[in-house]
């Protein structure tokens, strides 16, 4: 058996044999029980700073708010018999009722509104990590993509996880579904759970970023903005299903029973006709729905009803005075009690931050020994610690995941 020290040069060194060695230790902490596995310092030397609101310095001359698939005509009917109409001209209501709520949950005094405003933290930790100006940027870009590839139905923390491990296998030149490691039994090396079977959400994004370098805006609306609002372009609305329940219950508490029909389940229709003061977040369908729109001189199948809530949390941004991205960042954080998403008030920087000191520990190396590791895509991070935040619930089997899929993002 190899000595620490053995296993410890192994691993620094990278590439497929470092990589199995550092999945197979992750691999054997996932055997321990939860209140056995190591847990981040709460008093420790931080290697990402608090710093949001100095950003990454990169320049973004893209606007998202005009990004978004629009149906070309107003007038026509969006997806699911137009059930989205009330919403267009309840916009204005539903927003100042959204900012009431907000102020009122007191959020805007936390960090968590910074939420999307980790890139000046993760790009500066990558200078201190020795990384030039140019590979920082690269590093913040490569990690944005990855993230939003990997992010739904995901946890943040075990999305931040995933994106450095497939960021690492990338650069070892090893093909991001090949184990490298002892596995999890299905298709994932273990501790690092994606959905890249066949048909897979997080593996068609994957491939898309590799092949097209992005996500497609019209066909996956949602994480090509997640990743453009990661990387600080916040101009845009990551319109996910916390977004979509708060605008739903805002829109409920103006007017009972005013939510359109096509957005309650079917299982829930009696019982929200008979008593439409009680809207429960279980009864809503949170899909963004989809129809055959020509963008960029192709005919896509195209989620227009997400310009529709986008629009409402642009409008809660102006009563705020924040970024878009903010906005639905304080209404995830600042609601999570309505929507039944409650998350813990970190940003993608400081659960980062925790996923390094975690590692280091597991390791037994310094954290900024690990930094530089994570930084040059040697390893990815560590730590099966609390979620930090969910953009949904995940699933993995092959009938929610096929059940996912039908729905749409």
């Amino acid at each position: 058996m190899a000595s620490k020290l053995d296993l410890l040069e192994l691993i620094a060194k990278g590439g497929r044999d470092g990589l199995k060695a550092f999945y197979d230790v992750m691999s054997d902490r996932m055997e321990l029980p939860t209140k056995k596995r190591i847990q981040p310092d709460p008093d420790r030397e931080r290697i990402l700073d608090t710093d949001y609101k100095t950003p990454s310095g990169i320049a973004f001359s893209e606007d998202l708010g005009r990004m978004y698939p629009r149906n070309p005509n107003p007038l026509a009917a969006l997806p699911k018999k137009d059930r989205a109409r009330p919403l267009i001209k309840g916009r204005q209501e539903i927003a100042d009722k959204l900012t009431d709520k907000i102020l009122k949950s007191g959020i805007m005094g936390s960090d968590a509104r910074f939420f999307y405003s980790s890139d000046g933290p993760i790009y500066r930790a990558a200078l201190k990590a020795g990384l030039n100006k140019d590979e920082a940027a690269k590093y913040l870009d490569d990690f944005s993509k990855y993230f939003a590839a990997t992010s739904p139905r995901t946890p943040v923390e075990q999305n931040i996880r995933n994106t450095t491990s497939v960021m690492a296998k990338l650069d070892a030149g090893i093909p991001h579904r090949e184990l490298v490691g002892k596995g999890s039994g299905g298709v994932s090396e273990k501790g690092y759970p994606m959905m890249t079977n066949k048909g897979g959400i997080h593996g068609n994004l994957i491939d898309d970023v590799i092949e097209f370098g992005s996500i497609d805006r019209a066909t996956n609306t949602k994480p090509a903005t997640f990743g453009a609002n990661m990387i600080g372009n916040r101009s845009g609305v990551t319109v996910d299903t916390h977004a979509i329940r708060g605008a739903l219950i805002a829109m409920n508490d103006l007017k009972a029973g005013s939510v359109p029909d096509g957005f309650i389940l079917p299982k829930f229709k009696a019982a929200y006709k008979k008593d439409p003061k009680t809207l429960t977040p279980n009864m809503i369908d949170d899909t963004v729905g989809k129809q055959m729109i020509e963008v960029d001189g192709r005919k896509v199948n195209a989620q227009t009803e997400y310009p529709i809530f986008a629009d409402i949390y642009h409008d809660v941004a102006k009563n705020l005075d924040v970024d878009p991205a903010e906005s639905q960042a304080l209404g995830w954080f600042g609601l999570g009690d309505e929507t039944n998403l409650v998350s813990d008030r970190k940003t993608v920087s400081d659960i980062f931050d925790e996923r390094i000191n975690v590692t280091a520990k597991e390791l037994g190396i310094s954290p900024k020994d690990v930094a530089k590791l994570v930084f040059n895509r040697k390893i990815p991070l560590m730590g099966i610690a609390g979620a930090g935040g969910l953009l949904g619930s995940y699933q993995n089997n092959d009938q929610d995941l096929l059940s996912y899929l039908n729905r749409g993002m």
